[in-house]
């Protein structure tokens, strides 16, 4: 039960990255906020603009999924930094990526094994990207 669970995770993060990236070459970033909407439930705009509190105050209305939906928000928060940063935006990319790094330390507890192996080393190095000011 909990296996098929985790490889639905991963196929729905999967899925969600290759619809990024795909947006990310046909240069469509606004519509990452139109996945977020619709894979998690919030505009990506809200997010950005709303303190950590709030975004977990909102997550927490899916009930079980949030910690799920908490990961696949940040995992869209660093792509749009990604964006970003190509558009010379690095303030904009230094939010989003400040946002994903809290969004990872609030769940990554509450993560299976697997998925905390996957997620820990990757809220280690923005954690550490962070506090060095590097995008």
């Amino acid at each position: 039960m909990a296996q098929d669970y985790i490889l639905r995770l991963i196929e729905q993060v999967a899925l969600m990255l290759a619809e990024i990236s795909q947006l990310r070459h046909a240069e469509r970033p606004e519509r990452i906020s139109a996945i977020s909407l619709r894979e998690v439930g919030l505009p990506l705009d809200l997010v950005k603009h709303s303190s950590p509190e709030t975004i977990f105050q909102l997550l927490e209305t899916g009930g079980g999924t949030q910690y799920v939906r908490a990961v696949l928000l940040a995992e869209l928060l660093l792509q749009d930094a990604e964006l970003s940063d190509a558009a010379g935006k690095n303030r904009e990319a230094m939010i989003s990526r400040a946002q994903a790094q809290a969004l990872l330390a609030h769940s990554i507890d509450n993560l299976s094994p697997d998925e905390q192996a996957a997620y820990r080393p990757k809220l280690e190095a923005l954690t550490f990207d962070l506090r060095r000011g590097d995008p």
